[in-house]
């Protein structure tokens, strides 16, 4: 930036008149060094040096739709910015969020934030351009100041922001000055030659640039005056910065070692910077491959590079050169797996970023989030046809699993679930209102319920087979035939979450003993409506009780209308529990086990039937499942009558939070360890 400060004098009557150029943010400020080519000063003129701050970019337009930067990959990608920088997927596995963006430097160089939106949408406005930032306090600068009439350096100083540098300045002289910085707090020498000045750029460093002039006036003797010299640096370089974010994908795998790599080793160059002519020569390129070698405990990985020739840089390309993780839900023996060389060698995962004439000041980003995504599941849902949901078919219970903010795409999504159609949810066959079309059966204990059931567990057409059983009220009775069919699929890794009330006979008692190979299971049907019962267990890597949903561990589960069924004689060495039967509203209590999940076959029990019901939102006894629908994301809901000292509805219920965390476990489930084939399973291709 030029500046130039000049003071006059006229009868006596002194005018200060001085500009700066832009905003100024922040007083930033330097602290003198001393300096042996200082003329005589000491005639009561100061010349104060200060910081405005630093210019994001040397473009005047904002970038626009126009000249948006933009990504494409050799793996599938989200689509979750726009369709300029993505491709719309409905893949699963390994999978990237991938994004490039063309935006102004920060003040700053490190822990950048990626405005995402900025990225989709280009919508950068002239004031974001425009505007100066603060240097942070404590970075160094270095000023050359030369009398403009005879060409030679009068003062040089280095500075830190922070502290002003006062100047005693000589009447009626004209200086030009030239500052610059790395934006950082390294000592900055003074230039070898200061007669011709010039320093090299680096690849690993900013470079801050601004000159001006100070006109001092012949003011009258003994009158004292200020001149106000305020930098305003701009950045001749580029900032060029990589990010691979694996926090998604190290929810499924711990990742053993990563590598990232440009394509090509030309991408950075370097120059000589002529501090008197701001201009740079003498490009050269530093060659550059690796990025990233070492491991992240965050799974985290930036890099930020500075180029001189940003011009030339409209494109880089990164390669994922090795990515060996080991994946905590799948069978041991295919649990360990390089995803970089999975496809082959050949077909390493790699992402091209472009951009729209780059430019000094620009920071060209790079981002590659890479996740993990399920694929997409079918559930049968075994209920009544009311509208309270009891199997999550429905209502506000089929909202929450349906809606992309819980189980989705999006880069928000609790959990990262490819769609099952182009827009779609992640559960196959569902629609905005319901999944009663094609995966839904109205339960009637019958022969041709039984049928409408096995039918369904076992279709013609295998791809409808479900890859998730629920049943809800008023499912009473596991009939024999639907037993069979039921231990058959649990037997084969299929999934079933059991909400089961009321019923002691034979038909249950015989189901629960055939699952657990025993015969003395019994059956207990206790309790009311309204009863609170204490969930059990304290371990934060329960992902049942602290899932990805919510922390549901010290709290109570509520139950709904009916009575709760508890499972006597349950063998505890094959089950976790979660909840026992007593309630801390009532006197009485139930002796068998009221929740629980089985820990080798994929089976789930809840002693309610209708535990996720839905409807009424302020009853102590009924529809103990609550859910936001703006956020999309489950509460609990105050709930349980009055009774054993307790008062009504002065603790909630987590019957929500609990069953979120459970659909979870069951989609994981079904992925890595169900009765279809996992995507990664099979040998990785030579």
């Amino acid at each position: 930036m030029n500046n130039t400060t000049t003071y006059k004098s006229c009868s006596r009557i002194f005018s200060a008149l001085f500009s700066t150029l832009l905003l100024t943010f922040s007083v930033a400020s330097c602290s003198p060094d001393n300096n042996e080519t200082s003329s005589v000063g000491g005639e009561g003129m100061k010349m104060v040096i200060n910081v405005d701050g630093v210019i994001g970019t040397e473009v005047i337009q904002p970038v626009s739709k126009t000249a948006l930067a933009s990504v494409s990959s050799s793996m599938p990608l989200t689509g979750n910015a726009s369709a300029i920088n993505t491709t719309t997927t409905t893949a699963s596995g390994f999978i990237a969020d991938a994004k490039a963006e063309q935006v102004p430097m920060n003040a700053a160089a490190g822990n950048q934030v990626l405005r995402s939106a900025v990225a989709s949408t280009g919508n950068l406005n002239n004031n974001l351009i425009a505007a100066t930032q603060p240097m942070p306090a404590g970075y160094t600068y270095r000023i050359l100041i030369y009398d403009k009439a005879t060409g030679l350096l009068w003062k040089t100083v280095q500075a830190t922001s922070g502290t002003p540098v006062s100047l005693d300045a000589v009447k009626g002289g004209t200086y030009t000055w030239y500052a610059y910085s790395y934006n950082n707090n390294e000592t900055i020498p003074e230039p070898a030659n200061t007669a011709n000045p010039v320093i090299d750029t680096a690849i690993d460093k900013d470079l801050l640039y601004a000159t001006g002039e100070v006109v001092v006036a012949k003011t009258p003797q003994n009158q004292q005056d200020t001149y106000n010299v305020a930098i305003t640096f701009q950045h001749k370089v580029a900032q060029v910065s990589v990010k691979v974010d694996a926090s998604i994908l190290a929810e499924y795998a711990t990742i053993n070692s990563f590598k990232a790599s440009f394509a090509q080793n030309n991408y950075l160059k370097k120059g000589t910077f002529d501090i008197k002519g701001g201009s740079i020569s003498n490009l050269q390129v530093i060659p550059t491959t690796d990025i990233f070698t070492t491991l992240s405990p965050t799974n985290v990985w930036e890099a930020n590079y500075y180029t001189a020739d940003p011009a030339a840089l409209t494109s880089y390309k990164v390669n994922i050169d090795d990515l060996q993780v080991h994946f905590t839900d799948a069978a041991p023996a295919v649990a360990d797996r390089n995803l970089a060389t999975y496809n082959g060698a050949a077909n390493k995962p790699s992402f091209t970023y472009n951009f729209t004439s780059p430019a000094s000041g620009q920071r060209l980003l790079g981002v590659a989030n890479l996740w993990y995504m399920l694929t997409s599941k079918r559930i049968l849902h075994i209920s009544n046809n009311t509208t309270y949901g009891y199997a999550l078919e429905q209502g506000r219970s089929w909202a929450f699993l349906n809606a992309k903010e819980n189980f989705g795409n999006l880069s928000t999504s609790l959990v990262k679930m490819a769609p099952w159609t182009p827009g779609g949810g992640a559960w196959i066959g569902g629609n905005a209102t319901d999944d009663k079309t094609e995966n839904w059966v109205n339960y009637s204990a019958s022969t041709t319920g039984d049928n409408n059931i096995i039918n369904k567990i076992n279709p013609a057409d295998a791809s409808k087979k479900p890859d998730i059983i629920i049943l809800g009220y008023d499912v009473l009775y596991i009939r024999p035939a639907v037993a069979t069919a039921l231990l058959d699929y649990i037997n084969n890794n299929g999934i079933v979450i059991m909400l089961l009330q009321d019923s002691v006979g034979p038909e249950n008692r015989s189901f629960f003993n055939s699952l657990f190979g025993v015969s003395n299971i019994t059956l207990d049907s206790n309790g009311s409506g309204g009863a609170m019962y204490p969930l059990v267990g304290t371990n934060s890597n329960d992902k049942i009780l602290n899932g990805q949903v919510g922390d549901a561990r010290g709290q109570y589960w509520g139950e709904d209308a009916g009575t709760t069924l508890g499972i006597v004689n349950v063998p505890l060495s094959q089950v976790t529990v979660y909840s026992y039967g007593q309630a801390i509203n009532r006197t009485g209590s139930n002796s068998g086990i009221t929740m629980f999940k089985h820990n080798t076959k994929n089976f789930f029990y809840i002693g309610d039937g209708g535990f996720v019901s839905n409807g009424d939102l302020t009853s102590a006894v009924i529809c103990p499942f609550n859910y936001d629908a703006t956020t999309k994301r489950p509460l609990p809901k105050p709930y349980g009558d009055a009774g054993n000292g307790y008062t009504s509805r002065s603790k909630s219920a987590y019957n929500s939070i609990v069953m979120g965390n459970i659909m979870v476990w069951a989609a994981r489930t079904s992925e890595f360890n169900g009765f279809k084939p996992w995507k990664y399973a099979a040998p990785p291709t030579p």
